[in-house]
């Protein structure tokens, strides 16, 4: 037996849904990417400090082709210029993934995870409170990161914030 809702049956209700839900509502095609062509574009932004428009285009390449363990690399090295840390954690971490023999992407993924342990220190010590033995800990902690920070990764860099440095594409590992 059909209910009839507001002048209208079950089955007629249906049946105008069935129809309208394949009409017009697939996603646009996505634009084919000539990754060559990108990548040439990557280098050249990223080597001109437009570290945003580097990023972008090394998104589009590893959508492209999201197994190609360089470009996850080079896509971290901007999101670290950026000031992206997690963003580039997750880069570093797929290109390792990908490549588990990879020196250069696992050093700045240890580069990144360490400035972020010594600003997850130096923040827990800010909002202790005074005398209380985590801040102190967590300052003392602070300040042995930032120790062995000055004392790794140096190479001789003076961009891209305090030490250590992230190793760029043309660096010796």
């Amino acid at each position: 037996m059909l209910r009839v809702v507001s002048g209208w049956s079950v089955g007629a209700a249906a049946a105008l849904l069935v129809g309208c839900a394949g009409h017009g509502t697939l996603p646009p095609p996505r634009p084919t990417v000539d990754v060559a062509k990108d990548a040439r574009e990557a280098r050249q932004a990223y080597a001109a400090g437009d570290m945003r428009h580097a990023a972008d285009l090394y998104q589009a390449i590893v959508e492209a082709q999201p197994d190609d363990a360089g470009a996850w690399f080079h896509l971290g090295n901007a999101r670290f210029r950026l000031q992206q840390p997690d963003e580039a954690v997750l880069a570093y971490g797929r290109a390792v993934q990908l490549r588990p023999d990879y020196p250069q992407a696992q050093y700045n993924l240890g580069v990144v995870r360490l400035k972020q342990a010594q600003a997850a220190m130096i923040a827990s010590a800010q909002a202790g409170k005074p005398g209380d033995t985590l801040r102190r800990d967590s300052a003392r902690i602070a300040q042995r990161l930032a120790r062995v920070a000055d004392d790794v990764g140096t190479r001789g860099k003076g961009d891209g914030g305090a030490p250590p440095f992230i190793v760029e594409p043309a660096d010796d590992p």
